[in-house]
């Protein structure tokens, strides 16, 4: 009886276990940091649109496609490619020595993005600020990769609660509390998965945390 009762409880801890490492994993998906842009532009050209420029319709998914051109699927097939030459270890890029091209080539596609929207809209607009954010967030990684395992996760994350939360106190909406509190559901809960994956250190995810909302306040206080 006590045997079966044993092997009752270690069966119970072996799936409390694979379900909280599926459940990091999938938040850590959810909020990996090259989606940040993408999740920026959709929040304030649908919730904020009052920050921007009139935009039509069309013109809004002609955005968001060049911005996921450039700032997920580029990286994502340089990525691949650069695997597949075996020049990097993994595709996760758990390794600090395996992220620093990746982020070279990334820090180029948000700089063109950026360039190309501020001479556009100009570097007062909240979708000029927003890639402005995530370039020099994503330079002072790369900077910071070559020395220390910083987490972008936790970066990308702090980020993005950071902006959302500044344009939600600027430009009140009832409809945008509820997608508010799930960003800061999420952006709290990929901090903690990427602790219990152990992907990083608590000063690690500490260091993005400062690094994302210090990058995200500063350019969205001092140039909006």
């Amino acid at each position: 009886m006590l045997a079966a009762d044993r092997i009752h409880n270690d069966l119970e801890i072996s799936l409390s276990t694979l379900l909280l490492r599926n459940l990091s994993n999938l938040i850590s998906i959810i909020l990996i940091p090259l989606l940040i842009p993408v999740y920026l532009f959709c929040i304030i050209l649908f919730f904020f649109p009052q920050s921007v420029n009139s935009i039509e319709l069309a013109d809004k998914f002609l955005l968001l496609s060049g911005v996921f051109i450039s700032t997920i699927l580029l990286p994502f097939l340089f990525v691949f490619i650069i695997y597949k030459m075996k020049i990097i270890s993994s595709l996760t890029l758990e390794k600090r020595e395996d992220r620093l091209l990746p982020q070279v080539f990334s820090c180029i596609c948000y700089l063109i993005i950026t360039l190309f929207l501020i001479t556009k809209m100009g570097i007062t607009n909240s979708l000029s600020l927003v890639m402005t954010a995530n370039t020099l967030s994503l330079l002072v990684i790369a900077i910071i990769t070559n020395f220390w395992k910083i987490s972008t996760h936790a970066s990308g994350a702090m980020g993005f609660l950071s902006i959302t939360g500044i344009l939600f106190i600027k430009y009140p909406s009832h409809g945008f509390m509820i997608p508010f509190l799930v960003i800061i559901f999420l952006s709290l809960s990929v901090c903690i998965a990427r602790l219990y994956l152990k992907a990083h250190t608590l000063a690690q995810v500490i260091g993005g945390c400062i690094l994302g909302t210090v990058i995200g306040v500063s350019v969205f206080y001092f140039l909006n």
